[in-house]
């Protein structure tokens, strides 16, 4: 039995997210990505009891339990992207440690009842003398159970993420339902038993026919059976009576002249998914795209990685577009503009960008009595990278940042490294160096 690492629940080798109460995360990137990185979310209410067309909210809560800030992007489903909403107050960077709080804005599809299948015969259900409903939409009214996964993904390593669904069990409104109040009850039951009635109708007439139908049919049938029994004896007698015999079933030869064709689709179709699954994959062109449309885009195609810089527009990537990679290594770097970036390989396709021939400059900011992650969050906003350097101090808090070089207010290109010495304590034994 394995155990979650952030919340110690236990967990099988098939399970993809932690399936503790308030954890979620993500366990192949628990394994694989960075733990600096982690996070968890959970929904509440975890179950929402609900009517066709009513609108619900649920309570999204995240908390960084890793050890560097970051931002953390939602991932909806797609089937239900028309009919959810997402709320998100404050600042987008979370410290590590804290808690936010996101709102969920779901509406239940109002024709879900609609699409019940009916019972009974011909589909009637059993009708009573007093002319309800079938057994089905008298005595049931759960319509169905959708559950909705809502994940979010570390924008630091999108191999980190953490999953919180939520289900909504949707049940449609019936008569004297206390649930909906007096008014919503008489109103529901109102629209309903008109709704029931014309389907009734329909239903008995479709039957009407379907009966009228399969009487005719049995009637023919009967007499074309009994012609050919009367036949049979001339038929036998007859040879010239039996050519348009033959001839006549000829018709008849159509399925088995189709069946060639429908069988071969079905061959094409089953080796097909020898090649909708290749080995390796071809990086997409997604510069001069922002980073949340690159970043879906990679993840589309198959891709993980990290997120370089923090400028507006990617200016590369590496590898390069179009380069091709096997599918189990599918991790890429993408470079923002402000970031470092260095030349492509010989032989690969350049990647023009305009901002990558003329840099701009930053200034540094101050670091000196910051702690090494603010130092980290304040050096990434002014687009530059930060170096951090261990020092062994004894008169100085560790974690504290002690000096940089370049110095504070230097005039340097975005996306220069700037390092940064931090305090940390003396190995007991060995005087502090001079």
């Amino acid at each position: 039995m394995l155990h979650c690492l952030l919340c110690g629940t236990p967990y099988l080798e098939t399970d993809a997210y932690c399936p503790g109460e308030q954890c979620g995360t993500d366990l192949h990137g628990q394994r694989m990505g960075d733990p600096a990185c982690a996070v968890q979310a959970w929904c509440e209410p975890r179950r929402i009891t609900a009517a066709p067309g009513e609108t619900v909210m649920v309570t999204l809560t995240l908390r960084n339990t890793g050890s560097v800030s970051d931002v953390y992007d939602p991932e909806l489903p797609r089937d239900a992207a028309r009919r959810i909403g997402l709320d998100r107050p404050g600042p987008p960077e979370l410290q590590p440690g804290e808690v936010r709080t996101w709102t969920i804005v779901y509406t239940v599809p109002p024709d879900v009842a609609d699409q019940l299948a009916p019972n009974g015969m011909f589909g009637l259900g059993e009708v009573g003398a007093d002319g309800g409903g079938s057994a089905f939409e008298e005595d049931s009214r759960v319509v169905e159970e959708n559950d909705v996964p809502v994940r979010v993904v570390s924008a630091r390593d999108m191999r980190v993420a953490a999953c919180a669904p939520f289900s909504v069990r949707v049940v449609a409104a019936c008569a004297g339902a206390g649930a909906w109040g007096a008014a919503g009850a008489a109103a529901g039951a109102s629209v309903d038993r008109e709704h029931r009635n014309g389907n009734r109708r329909t239903k008995v007439v479709a039957a009407v026919f379907a009966t009228v139908a399969a009487i005719v049919v049995a009637v023919v049938v009967g007499m074309a059976m009994a012609d050919s029994d009367d036949a049979s004896p001339a038929a036998k007698t007859s040879p010239t009576t039996s050519v348009p015999e033959s001839t006549g079933p000829t018709p008849t030869a159509g399925p088995t002249t189709e069946a060639p064709v429908t069988g071969t689709p079905d061959a094409s179709e089953s080796a097909a998914p020898s090649t909708s699954a290749p080995t390796r994959l071809t990086v997409p062109n997604v510069v001069g795209m922002s980073e949340a449309q690159g970043v879906a885009l990679l993840r589309e195609k198959g891709f993980r990685g990290s997120v370089r810089g923090s400028g507006g527009t990617i200016v590369s990537t590496d590898p390069a577009a179009g380069t091709k990679v096997d599918r189990e290594r599918a991790e890429i770097v993408v470079v923002m503009s402000g970031a470092r970036t260095t030349p492509p390989p010989t032989g690969s396709a350049p990647i023009s960008s305009p901002t990558a021939t003329a840099p701009a400059t930053a200034t540094v900011p101050p670091l000196i009595g910051a702690s090494s992650s603010e130092a980290e969050s304040r050096l990434r906003g002014a687009g530059l990278v930060a170096d951090i350097v261990r020092v062994p101090t004894a008169d100085t808090p560790e974690d504290t940042v002690v000096d940089c070089a370049p110095g504070e207010g230097s005039r340097v290109r975005r996306g220069s490294t700037v390092t940064v010495k931090v305090a940390t304590a003396p190995s007991t034994g060995s005087p502090a160096p001079r």
